[in-house]
């Protein structure tokens, strides 16, 4: 383990994507709806549509575009634009609520919580996402995983990929910058996570979008580069 890794005491890992496969559950009900109501539709189409729809938005509450709302609000929110997309689904108010609750129990990636638990023998784990409280709690129960934190950027002043949302995060956990590195599956928070002073890792999930997800096996810029989340457990327990 080089020198920067040797301080490293705790990790911050993203979830949505990186520890948790939103892709899968929100395509499962989609598909189950729109069998219900006997529609045709490119389910895969809508999933990533919300998911994108979801940044954008996001990016319009950091810059004070929109009104301050967490993950929750945002997912209903931007329903209302992705049902103008697929007016045939004919999405009711109820329907959009059962769809946004869908974020609240989605499946961990199978190799996550097994890295997880063995990352805990020697580091403090916690969540640093911007998705909601709510939506980690639950799905991380769903999924059998255990947290020795959870922070929501909804509970911070700001949202990543704001660099002062890391330096807030760590500030509630009590540490400096050089004591914690951030896992991620995304170029974008790596980076941010990075110039906050944070180490960083590395962990690329080739079906985050589906069968078509396009992706790096590594990133240029970051101290680890993990083919996965065994392998991140087996580079920094040695």
């Amino acid at each position: 383990m080089n020198d920067r890794l040797a301080d490293v005491k705790v990790l911050t890992f993203d979830v949505g994507g990186t520890v948790f496969d939103w892709h899968s559950g929100v395509l499962k009900a989609v598909e189950a709806l729109a069998k219900t109501k006997g529609v045709e539709l490119d389910a895969p189409a809508f999933a990533i549509g919300w998911r994108e729809l979801f940044f954008d938005t996001l990016a319009q509450v950091r810059s004070g575009a929109l009104r301050r709302m967490n993950a929750d609000g945002i997912h209903r929110l931007t329903l209302d634009t992705i049902g103008d997309r697929y007016p045939a689904l004919g999405l009711s108010d109820d329907e959009k609520d059962d769809l946004t609750d869908v974020w609240h129990s989605l499946d961990a990636w199978p190799d996550a919580n097994p890295a997880i638990q063995r990352l805990r023998s020697k580091y403090t784990v916690v969540v640093l996402t911007v998705l909601s409280f709510g939506i980690v709690v639950e799905s991380s129960k769903h999924s059998g995983i255990d947290w020795d934190a959870i922070i929501s950027c909804e509970f911070l002043d700001h949202y990543k990929p704001d660099v002062d949302a890391y330096l807030d995060g760590l500030d509630l956990l009590g540490i400096e910058p050089k004591d914690a590195m951030m896992v991620a599956a995304h170029k974008w928070d790596l980076m941010a996570a990075k110039e906050a002073g944070l180490a960083t890792a590395y962990v690329p999930r080739p079906r985050e979008r589906g069968e078509n997800t396009q992706y790096e096996a590594t990133l240029d810029g970051v101290d680890v580069n993990a083919p996965d989340f065994a392998g991140l457990a087996d580079l920094l327990l040695g």
